[in-house]
This record gives C-alpha cells, sequence and structure tokens, in this order.
C-alpha cells in the first residue's frame, strides 16, 4: 500500500484546472496570493512562528506538566530562568512597539519582582556564602502571603480578562501569559509541597511557616495585609503618575507629539481605546480625541483598586483549600488552552477569508459605511 493512502483525494475542479482562463482571473488569483504571502509573513515576523518557536513551546509545556507531578519543588526555580528570558523579551518587544509604559502596570511590576526575587534565592543556593544576606529576603513569610495573595487574585483573574492565550509558537503571547499564569502555579507547589521545597532548598525559601504552623493558626488579616499593603503602594504610585503625565502620554499607540515622534502607549489607553474595548470606554466616558482627561482615568484607578482589593480578600479561600486552590489552577490552565485552540482555529480556517472578503465591493462598501457611521 502507498503511504497516506487514506488521504483524500483532491478536489476534481483543482484537479482538472491546468490554467487560468483570463487575465481577470489570473490578476484575482495573484491579489489572493499576495494576501497570502502577507499573512505568511505577519506570522513568521510577528508572532515568530517557525518549527523550532513551536517546538520550544510544546517541550516548555512537557518540562513544565513534568516538573510539578514529579519534582514541584524545583518548578520556581524553572520559573524564575524563563521569567529572565521572557521579562526581556517582553522589554523588547514593548520598546520596539511603543509600549514601554506597560511596564508600569500591576502584572509587570510584579513579574519583575519575582524575576528578582527568584534569581537571589538561586545565588544564595549556590553559593552559600551569600545566604546569610539573602535568605532572609527570600524566605520572608510575610513576602509569600503577599505573592500568593496577589497571585491566586489580581494576577489569576487577568487570564480569562485578558484572554490570555496559550500559543506555542508566540513569544509575546507566551510572555503575556506566563506573567499571569506563572504565579498562580508557583505558590500553589510552595503552598501543597513546603517539606519538598525545604529539602532541596533549606534556609532559602518561605515555607518553614507552612510546616510548622497549621492552616488555621495563621488569621484571615494576616493573609491579606501583606498583599494589600504592597498592591496600596503600587496604586498610590501609579494612580500619581497617570493623573500628573501618564494620561498624556498614549492614544492606542498611534498618536504623534509634537516632534513628530510616536508616544508610547499606556495600558490605561489600550484597555478603554481599544477596539474590543469601546464599551468598557463608553462607560467610563472615554473620548479617544481627548484621552488626557482626568475623568475617565479616575473611575479606572477606582475601578481596579476594588476589583484588586476584592479579588486579594477572596485569596485565603484558596490559601486554606487544596481542592479549591487546584481547581482554580487547572481552570487557568484550561481557560488558556481554550483561547489558544481559538487562535489556532482562527489562523486556519478565517485568518485568510477574512482578507480576501475584504476586497470584495460589498465588503468595502460596508466598511465606509462603518466609518462614516463612527
Amino acid at each position: 500500500s502507498t503511504p497516506f493512502s487514506d488521504a483524500p483525494a483532491p478536489a476534481p475542479a483543482l484537479a482538472r484546472t491546468q490554467s487560468l482562463r483570463n487575465k481577470t482571473e489570473e490578476d484575482g488569483l495573484r491579489r489572493a496570493l499576495e494576501i497570502v504571502q502577507a499573512q505568511s509573513r505577519r506570522l513568521t515576523t510577528e508572532d515568530h512562528l517557525s518549527p523550532m518557536s513551536f517546538c520550544m513551546g510544546v517541550l516548555n509545556v512537557a518540562a513544565s506538566a513534568f516538573m510539578l507531578g514529579r519534582a514541584p519543588q524545583f518548578y520556581w526555580a524553572y520559573a524564575g530562568v524563563k521569567s529572565v528570558a521572557l521579562n526581556g523579551v517582553s522589554y523588547y518587544l514593548k520598546r520596539r512597539d511603543h509600549q514601554r509604559l506597560y511596564l508600569f502596570d500591576l502584572c509587570h511590576v510584579l513579574s519583575f519582582a519575582y524575576t528578582a526575587a527568584s534569581v537571589a534565592a538561586l545565588v544564595a543556593w549556590a553559593f552559600p556564602e551569600t545566604r546569610p544576606a539573602v535568605a532572609p529576603y527570600t524566605s520572608s513569610s510575610a513576602a509569600f502571603r503577599a505573592a500568593f495573595a496577589l497571585a491566586n487574585g489580581p494576577l489569576g483573574l487577568a487570564v480569562p480578562t485578558l484572554a490570555n492565550a496559550l500559543v506555542l509558537h508566540s513569544p509575546r503571547q507566551t510572555a503575556a501569559l506566563f506573567i499571569h499564569i506563572s504565579p498562580p502555579i508557583v505558590t500553589w507547589a510552595m503552598r501543597w509541597h513546603p517539606e519538598a521545597h525545604e529539602r532541596a532548598f533549606p534556609g532559602i525559601l518561605p515555607v518553614r511557616e507552612l510546616i510548622e504552623n497549621n492552616d488555621n493558626d495563621i488569621a484571615y488579616k494576616e493573609l491579606v495585609a501583606p498583599a494589600l499593603r504592597l498592591y496600596c503602594a503600587w496604586w498610590l504610585l501609579f494612580a500619581a503618575w497617570m493623573m500628573l503625565d501618564g494620561r498624556r502620554r498614549g492614544n492606542v499607540g498611534v498618536r504623534l507629539r509634537g516632534d513628530g515622534k510616536k508616544t508610547h502607549d499606556t495600558v490605561y489607553h489600550r484597555t478603554l481605546g481599544g477596539a474590543k474595548a469601546n464599551a468598557l470606554g463608553k462607560l467610563a466616558g472615554y473620548d479617544p480625541s481627548a484621552s488626557h482627561k482626568k475623568t475617565p482615568v479616575a473611575k479606572y484607578l477606582l475601578a481596579h483598586f476594588v476589583l484588586c482589593v476584592a479579588l486579594i480578600c477572596v485569596s485565603p479561600f484558596f490559601y486554606r483549600s487544596f481542592a479549591a486552590h487546584t481547581a482554580f489552577v487547572c481552570a487557568l490552565l484550561c481557560c488558556s488552552v481554550w483561547n489558544g485552540a481559538r487562535r489556532y482555529y482562527w489562523i486556519m480556517t478565517q485568518g485568510y477569508e477574512k482578507r480576501l472578503r475584504a476586497l470584495l465591493p460589498e465588503q468595502r462598501a460596508r466598511g465606509e459605511r462603518d466609518e462614516k457611521e463612527e
């Protein structure tokens, strides 16, 4: 039998087509080919699609799953090494795309803080003489409680809210997902496997309290207070910057300053002014032509504060329940896989069709009507 004998035969119409019938049909095919090539260039240059990137993405998922199942005490170190690389990638991409001010957002600040803490812990493990100076910070119980509440509150909820997707070939998508989903996984491993962490890294990680104290011995206030203090400190600084300077900066990355250079976008402008967030922008009273107004900024900051504080206050439920915490992490993983699957499905089935349909006269007319209505 011949290889792949079960593969469907080519469509009869295509099999019989030996040449194009006229110049118009040839021009149309050439235009379609240009669109396909443009889509391919976008996938390879912007999304970095290649056999190597896809292979690395698959191996990363496999290594993470194996480590969490077989040796969870080493996952924080693996995540720390990845955070150095992915935070570097994230900074490069955001600097290139005039989104460097995104790094002031809570998620990125906490991601860089985790990078610093994990590198410090690895240094203390590799060079024992540095432990007396480093361990008091990397083994702080208050720091772990703050990290736990923030990771399993605001950061975790960002996965479904921002539609973070497991796109195996894309460094951009991988970095965006990593900063939100990795902290809940790291805290899950430490919270429910503290003895293994202490045996592998004695006196370096913040797990001794988890071994010595019963869950119920830690008061609710002690579980949320460190995270609330850290979040409020960030929020006050971020709010002051937004009111004094940030609100005048970005406008979805396209507005030009007086010197003709592009202004750097901000998370605020992208969230309220993006094409998929018009409802949020209208709710806050956001006007793209006057994006510097204070009232929408104040509403955005207040909503951010209320939502994050509420999520921090709910996080002790996960701290005290292995089943609830495991279900939460699994739900985040399933959400990211689903979002990634939808993205791949769109690329393979609808991406090219959408661009080809845009060339049809009726589609161009509809687009012009939509622009006039806006």
